[in-house]
């Protein structure tokens, strides 16, 4: 057919494009139902993530360097899979890509992208070639590439520029519209223009003509022209904003009715299109995006509710990762549509967790926290079943023909209707099913209380006839499998038990030789079957049941995984996973050496892998999780065939940034010669599969011994490197474990101008004569120096002997002065306890005095009976006297016989008696300097306290020195708490001896303040003291110390701020 005089289908590249879609018989063969409904996944970027003044995005296109640029009605953006950046602030309504790879932009403006030499993309305007006259009212649609010519549709014209290499003009021709031109399609060599009320025209020679036959389109606006083959005839698939499809055929135009009329009739509209594997992709505004086959039919529909985020879709474009970026009125999603995986949930019907998978020809069930669900082919979704609408459903089987449904009960779908086995009453919740293959007529149900077992009947309904109960498993709500030999295993809360089928038998009784409990039951354990055998974890790892030697043996195979594995899987497809610590899951691949290892073989189902499994007559894998069921088609999952590199986008240094030819992906550039010594890198992986959570690897070779571990970081930092040469690496993981190619720049950090070879011989020749005029210079110095310093230094030696001299003389004051004060308060102590024995003996001498006078009187007056009674109270006076008398004594005899001690001399001392005098010799010491202190004082000694040999003298003082702060400590706090209207705190001081291990300790233990954790370090220091001026020397605590270190023994110091302070001294014996 020709239009004109000029055959459409005469090139070369319009061929090529036919031969593509001949493709498309095979690809749509095999459409699954679930491939139409299943959402894929999907990235949404809203115009806030993005950074975008305006929320309605018109076009998208990907550069050759992997980056993608999407226009929108407010500027251009760049996303390199990490940063969003704003390219020109202008609307974009088409991005076009001529055929060297370089990206056109057309709005109200028209340019270029050029990277430059900082490796930012920036736009290069042209309208200035475009004259004034053919800028009226001007927005650009469309921009074509057609024999080295660019050819861009406006509204009112149609403009071919020629451009030199410089982007000079070279020729310009534009064709105006009789009307308006609405859209411009380029077929192979072919140019098409449609103009409003017209119909559609093409480009022959210099010359617009009018299609014949496309004037009955003029009613309407032209928005898609593709190529369309059937039949083996040349044709062109026209589809209309408003009215739907027609084929533009040799002879002539004809409606094509698809499935999509019925969209465009309720309102949808019909806006741009692509080929996309041999289907059509249609962007639909108030409609998604549609894919259609050649034949009208929709293999599947994309829209809000499978996951974009409107339904108002202005164009879509497939990336070098066959991912579909979709361009709508509120934001942008990148929808990939080659992924293996679907997921289905509530739009689909599951409404809560699936927990169980079952799939035999055409029906497919689920078993969920919400009844059981079977998937409808008429409505093509998950619909409850009326018999199984409420409650959970943890197993479905099929034991044949029928389906087997563990619920509260054990039921049976037989043919369609529900059939419930004879369960025992009390028999609890029904969890799981178990037809061994190597005893298929046997039927094992875990529930709540045990294990029950049925026996296939050919002869009675239902076809499973109940045995009886398996004695002594208990509860079964976890584990029940076949091992490859046809033992059954099964988890109880009563342990975990292998089970022989062959010999279980109710009818003969031999039910018990068939049951030998393995383990004990581990409620943080976890089990599995691999390969026919049966696993355990335990505290020493991973263990395997050997059926020969009747126990759990070590898993080697597993041996490499020990430290990581918590939990072990195996596919019904056969695929072997582990979930380890981290929470991550990985599939493992069998090495040769037999062990098992992580398969680092990129594949996408490893995050969806799940406990909840089923494997169809497809090959298709389904997994159930608490969001509903996840489809995972295999022969779709091969990640080497899409593109994937590692950019490095931008080098800086302290001072500038670092020109950067071809994002690092060119390893064969010079190295560059800087002599900046402070470099950051950014980078980024243009993949954009769950990009968020692509990881990145560096290697800086000449600094890095290897690879650093993998991170989140999008850059890297170095700083103060030595001169050298230096070449960066740095590399992505994609979520799916595949590693991108590496991105390399190679710099030479040069040595600053004071560090090189000639620098260094000046600096040689210049401390050569240095030196030796100093030297010179000096040795004249030195000579006159060394007398005068001589002379200085016999000065500053009698000056430091008169400071040393008059510092011990000092210290020797101090010392004197702290025991100076010990025995003030010693003596204190003594007075009084002196006092007390001189006061009785003084009353009673006055009261005997008295009694004389009164006997005289009755002597008198010749009473003898009285003057007896008078005469005995004045003996048992006297008797007071006297004892009072040789109290103060032996008191005045005790301390003499203290003081005559020598300082050193070590005896056998008593603890507890030495503890309580000083204890009573401090009260009364402080009683005596202040009558109104009071406190309460205990002891609580040790009666089996052995003697011990110290010197008394010093160790009485050490204790009186720490009751004397004990009793300070309380009566500074009781003045605190009076101070502050508290009169309820009693003060109270403990002295305490104990004898443990060879040692004795003596505890004195106060509540007064406590000690500061910010001074406790300090108080055993000489001269340190919280007391006010001239309260305290700082000496006390200090002497105490060495006194006790002198004695081999410890000082312990424990304390609390707000509830007291307890001094412990432990002394060996």
């Amino acid at each position: 057919m020709t239009f004109g005089n000029r055959s459409v289908f005469g090139t070369l590249g319009f061929l090529f494009s036919l031969g593509f879609l001949l493709l498309i018989p095979k690809i749509s063969e095999g459409q699954s139902v679930f491939d139409e409904i299943g959402r894929l996944p999907t990235t949404i970027f809203s115009p806030e993530e993005m950074g975008s003044f305006s929320s309605t995005f018109w076009t998208a296109i990907q550069g050759d360097e992997g980056l993608m640029y999407l226009g929108s009605g407010g500027e251009l953006l760049e996303y390199d899979g990490v940063t969003w950046r704003t390219v020109i602030q202008n609307p974009i309504r088409i991005l076009a890509k001529d055929p060297t790879g370089r990206i056109y932009y057309g709005g109200r403006d028209f340019g270029y992208l050029e990277v430059d030499s900082n490796g930012e993309t920036q736009a290069i305007s042209l309208l200035n070639l475009i004259p004034e006259e053919l800028q009226e009212n001007f927005q650009i649609w469309t921009i074509h590439f057609l024999n080295n010519s660019i050819f861009i549709q406006t509204n009112f014209h149609v403009i071919r520029l020629e451009l030199e290499k410089n982007f000079s003009l070279k020729s310009l021709k534009s064709w105006p519209a009789e009307k308006s031109f609405t859209l411009a399609f380029l077929m192979g060599e072919d140019y098409y223009v449609s103009q409003k009320e017209k119909g559609l025209y093409q480009l022959i020679g210099e010359e617009m003509k009018l299609v014949p036959g496309t004037e009955i389109l003029s009613q309407d606006q032209i928005s898609i022209m593709l190529p369309f083959i059937e039949n083996k005839r040349e044709e062109f698939l026209i589809g209309m904003f408003n009215t739907g499809f027609y084929l533009l055929r040799e002879d002539g135009l004809k409606r094509f009715p698809t499935q999509v009329d019925g969209l465009v009739q309720k309102g949808s509209q019909l806006y741009r299109a692509s080929v996309y594997n041999g289907n059509y992709v249609l962007s639909v505004i108030d409609g998604g995006v549609i894919i259609m086959n050649p034949q009208g039919e929709i293999l599947k529909k994309i829209d809000s509710s499978q996951g974009l985020p409107s339904d108002f879709i202005t164009s879509t474009y497939q990336d070098l990762g066959g991912g579909l970026w979709v361009t709508t009125d509120d934001g942008i999603a990148r929808v990939a549509i080659n992924s293996p995986v679907q997921t289905f949930g509530k739009e689909h019907g599951i409404n809560s967790t699936v927990r169980s998978i079952q799939k035999k020809g055409n029906d497919f069930f689920l078993g969920t926290n919400n009844g059981l669900v079977k998937f409808d082919s008429v409505s093509k979704s998950f619909k409850t079943h009326s018999n199984f609408n409420t409650g959970q459903i943890f197993d479905l089987k099929y034991d044949g023909e029928n389906l087997l449904i563990a619920a509260n009960t054990a039921k049976l779908l037989q043919k369609g209707s529900p059939v419930l086995l004879d369960f025992p009453e009390n028999s609890g919740i029904a969890y799981s099913f178990l037809i061994p293959k190597k005893s298929p007529n046997l039927l094992y149900v875990g529930t709540g209380t045990g294990l029950l077992l049925y026996r296939r009947s050919l002869t009675k309904e239902p076809t499973w006839e109940y045995e009886g109960k398996v004695p002594g498993i208990g509860s079964v709500g976890g584990y029940l499998t076949e091992d490859k030999e046809g033992n059954v295993f099964v988890t109880s809360l009563n342990g975990v038990f292998r089970i022989d089928p062959s010999k279980t038998d109710f009818a003969h009784g031999e039910l018990d030789k068939s049951i030998i409990k393995v383990q004990e039951i581990d409620i943080n354990g976890s089990w599995s079957l691999i390969n026919g055998d049966f696993y355990s974890s335990s505290k020493e790892g991973w263990k395997k049941y050997s059926n020969k030697e009747g126990e759990f043996v070590p898993a080697e195979e597993f041996q490499l995984l020990q430290g990581e594995m918590i939990d072990l899987t195996q596919h019904q497809s056969g695929i072997i996973w582990m979930e380890s610590k981290n929470g991550k899951k990985y599939i493992l691949k069998r090495q040769e050496d037999g062990t098992y290892a992580k398969d680092e073989t990129p594949n996408s189902i490893a995050p969806y892998l799940s406990y909840v499994d089923f494997i169809d007559e497809d090959s298709i894998m389904w997994f159930g999780n608490p969001k509903g069921l996840i489809r995972y088609d295999p022969k779709k999952d091969n990640q080497t065939d899409k593109q994937f590199f590692t950019l490095i986008r931008r080098i800086e240094t302290k001072t500038d940034t670092i020109p950067l030819p071809f994002y690092g992906r060119k390893q064969d550039v010079p190295a560059v010669e800087r002599k900046e010594n402070s470099y950051r890198f950014e980078f980024a992986a243009p993949y954009f599969e769950d990009e968020k959570k692509t990881k990145y690897q560096t290697y800086l070779e000449g600094f890095d011994s290897d690879w650093v571990d993998w991170n989140d970081n999008p850059f890297k930092e170095y700083t103060n490197l030595s001169p050298g040469t230096y070449t960066f690496h740095v590399r992505a993981l994609a979520h799916t474990g595949r590693i991108s190619e590496e991105a390399v720049y190679s710099f030479v950090v040069l040595a600053p101008w004071y560090a090189t070879w000639w620098a260094y011989l000046i600096y040689a020749l210049l401390i050569g004569a240095a030196i030796t005029g100093i030297v010179k210079w000096r040795s004249r110095k030195l000579k006159a120096e060394n007398r005068l310093l001589e002379e200085r230094v016999a000065e500053r030696t009698t000056e430091l002997e008169k400071s040393i001299a008059d510092l011990k003389a000092t210290q020797a004051q101090l010392i004197q002065s702290e025991k100076m004060a010990s025995l003030g308060e010693l003596t204190a102590g003594i007075a009084h306890e002196i006092q007390n024995p001189l006061n009785f003996v003084n009353n009673f001498s006055e009261l005997s005095v008295e009694l004389i006078d009164e006997m005289n009187e009755e002597i008198e007056k010749g009473d003898l009976e009285e003057v007896k009674a008078l005469a005995s109270d004045i003996k048992e006076n006297l008797n007071k006297i006297y004892h009072h008398g040789k109290r103060a004594g032996s008191i005045v005899r005790g301390m003499l016989a203290h003081s005559r001690k020598s300082s050193t001399e070590k005896e056998e001392t008593d603890i507890n008696a030495l503890a309580d005098e000083c204890l009573r010799l401090s009260f009364h010491g402080l009683r005596a300097k202040d009558k109104s202190f009071t406190a309460d004082f205990k002891t609580d000694f040790d009666a089996n306290l052995p003697k011990i040999n110290v010197v008394s003298q010093d160790l009485g003082r050490v204790i009186l020195n720490m009751i004397n702060n004990a009793f300070y400590a309380v009566r500074e706090k009781s003045t605190l708490r009076k101070a502050q209207g508290d009169s309820e705190f009693k003060p109270e001081v403990i002295v305490q001896t104990r004898q443990e291990n060879q040692k004795i300790t003596i505890s004195i233990q106060d509540n007064g303040q406590g000690i500061p954790e910010s001074i406790k370090d300090k108080i055993l220091q000489p001269f340190f003291t919280t007391k006010p001026a001239g309260e305290g020397t700082g000496l006390g605590l200090s002497l105490s110390y060495d006194i006790i270190l002198a004695h081999g023994g410890e000082l312990m110091i424990e304390s609390e701020v707000g509830k007291g302070t307890k001094f412990t001294i432990i002394l060996p014996y």
